[in-house]
């Protein structure tokens, strides 16, 4: 999923605005300003740092951060630290800089930086002071933007339906599908990072046998037996960091796996076949049998 995502609100966005550094954060528009400059990142990092900005100065740990922000998909540690990577940088963090994220070793992170947030609509609500702040203070704050929030909805609730008109939300153009097939049959990583960040979701079928994007990448094994590995090693692994399923099975009961691994396509030993083979049994959650094939229950 892209990194903005408009027309498609996820469960719990709200409209609210943090701040902290020179950092802000619209979450209703789902855009991230740094020095007051838009920076386009993908919505994996995003959704850390909401994660993050939800509980400033605490440390959140992997496993939740995982929860969050890939619930029901299978993805490795790695996808995490990678998408950490990709926040830091948007923020202005160096290679070797933590920024206002500290990485709190074994654990998780934690957002040092004080932070700021207001309700859309409402002037300031509530400042979180540095990230080490004392629970009673943070519960205090907690609790007057809990007010703010029902306080903001009632106002709504009182006004007639038909006189409230959904906020106008500026957006990208979506991804047409023809951009998507030869994005991913070129094994263009940087067209498929731009899609990505544009609001493709890689699980939309492409076809009536509702073939989605990891499906159709590996459909390269049978008509380009020369293509490159690592190139469709990396976008198989971006494609899983932006939420594509492995459990999801096509018309005729296949699963990306189950596509994989046939001799006809790209055979077991191929480093795609073994990295979802890998992250299905042995990834965090695995999805077990999921990942066959309906027709054949064997690894």
């Amino acid at each position: 999923m892209g990194e903005i995502e408009r027309g498609k609100p996820e469960i719990g966005r709200q409209r609210r605005r943090w701040r902290f550094a020179s950092v802000e954060f619209d979450e209703a528009s789902w855009e991230l300003h740094v020095d007051g400059r838009r920076v386009d990142v993908e919505t994996k990092p995003l959704q850390i740092l909401r994660e993050l900005l939800l509980r400033p100065g605490e440390v959140v740990t992997k496993d939740e951060l995982l929860d969050a922000v890939w619930p029901d998909v299978t993805v490795v540690e790695a996808s995490l630290a990678t998408a950490m990577v990709k926040l830091r940088r948007a923020l202005g963090a160096g290679p070797a800089e933590d920024g206002p994220i500290e990485t709190v070793p074994r654990l998780g992170y934690r957002l040092i930086a004080p932070v700021e947030v207001d309700v859309r609509g409402m002037p300031e609500i509530a400042r979180f002071g540095n990230g080490r702040a004392t629970g009673r203070r943070r519960a205090v704050a907690a609790g007057v933007l809990a007010l703010a929030v029902v306080g903001a909805w009632l106002a709504f609730a009182e006004l007639s339906p038909r006189s409230v008109a959904a906020p106008a939300l500026t957006a990208l153009p979506p991804p047409a599908a023809a951009e998507e097939k030869i994005a991913l049959r070129s094994l263009d990583l940087r067209a498929v990072e731009n899609l990505l960040q544009r609001g493709w979701d890689p699980n939309t079928p492409f076809d009536t046998e509702r073939n989605g994007a990891m499906n159709t990448l590996l459909n390269i094994c049978e008509w380009d037996p020369g293509h490159d590995r690592r190139k469709m090693l990396i976008i198989a692994r971006t494609l899983l960091e932006a939420g594509a399923r492995l459990d999801t099975r096509n018309k005729w009961g296949d699963t990306a796996y189950s596509i994989a691994k046939a001799k006809r396509y790209c055979g077991p030993d191929h480093p795609v076949t073994v990295m979802i083979r890998a992250m299905c049994r042995n990834g965090y959650k695995p999805l077990g049998d999921k990942c066959l094939a309906s027709y054949d229950p064997r690894w």
